[in-house]
């Protein structure tokens, strides 16, 4: 919608090729939070100790990252660069860049390299 006066965009002009999640996609998402919530609150009750705790979870945080920054943020639906993922790939690249340097960090330390 333009302004016939001005011909100046307005403020709820869309870009034609920008897809914007569906209300059942944010439901499915919903779905997805609430069942890895509750297996990572379940998986801390079981009593488990060490890296057989923290790997489970971490996995299960970095799936639920990836849920809502792609998703919520439209990471997923913007810029149809890469077949339509490039943000999402980039936030991929930089959870595994930071979780890389954790754990070197995490090993000097405990290791005493």
């Amino acid at each position: 919608m333009t302004d016939t006066a001005t011909n100046v965009p307005t403020a709820h002009d869309h870009d034609g090729d920008a897809h914007h999640p569906t209300e059942r996609q944010y439901w499915m998402v919903f779905a997805a939070l609430v069942v890895l919530t509750a297996l990572e609150v379940a998986w801390s009750f079981i009593g488990l100790d060490g890296i057989a705790l923290a790997a489970p979870l971490l996995i299960m945080m970095v799936i639920k990252f990836l849920l809502v920054a792609g998703v919520f943020m439209h990471l997923y639906f913007d810029m149809k660069i890469l077949n339509g993922r490039l943000f999402t790939w980039m936030f991929v690249a930089g959870m595994v860049l930071a979780m890389a340097v954790y754990a070197v960090v995490f090993s000097t330390f405990e290791f005493n390299i």
